[in-house]
């Protein structure tokens, strides 16, 4: 997440935000660092928490990775977006185009913590199984 906002400053492609000036709501410094690290961590946070309740539902690996970043992407994208425009009411721009950005860093966020959990043979069922608190999958067909 902080290498999308670094990279598109660094390329230059952030989202006009010409509307939010003439309405007087554009802020002219960068948020604090504490706030965009702590809204990072929390994000992240999330994220992991979102996979690891979906992980092992969607068939394979990189498919619940992905299923993670598209459910937490809805509630970064369409939901903040419909929020601040009810709010604002200023139009969807520039909160559209930005939500859509981050529909690409929710879905290789998802992806890279799913590789992340093969790689490290995390598994939840697996764990709740050994702990016994799921049945096996021969106790299941008795």
């Amino acid at each position: 997440m902080a290498a999308l906002d670094f990279g598109s400053t660094l390329l230059g492609l952030e989202v006009d935000v010409s509307q939010l000036e003439r309405a007087g709501l554009e802020r002219s410094s960068p948020a604090p660092v504490r706030l965009l690290l702590g809204s990072w961590i929390i994000e992240s946070l999330a994220l992991l928490a979102i996979f690891l309740l979906i992980q092992g539902r969607g068939g394979t690996w990189w498919l619940d990775g992905l299923l993670a970043g598209w459910i937490g992407w809805v509630f970064r994208g369409p939901v903040l977006v419909l929020t601040l425009v009810t709010v604002s009411r200023l139009g969807r721009d520039p909160w559209w185009p930005l939500a859509l950005r981050w529909l690409l860093v929710y879905s290789l966020a998802g992806a890279l913590i799913s590789w992340l959990a093969v790689k490290l043979g995390v598994s939840i069922s697996d764990a709740a199984a050994d702990a016994g608190e799921l049945p096996s999958a021969e106790e299941g067909s008795r």
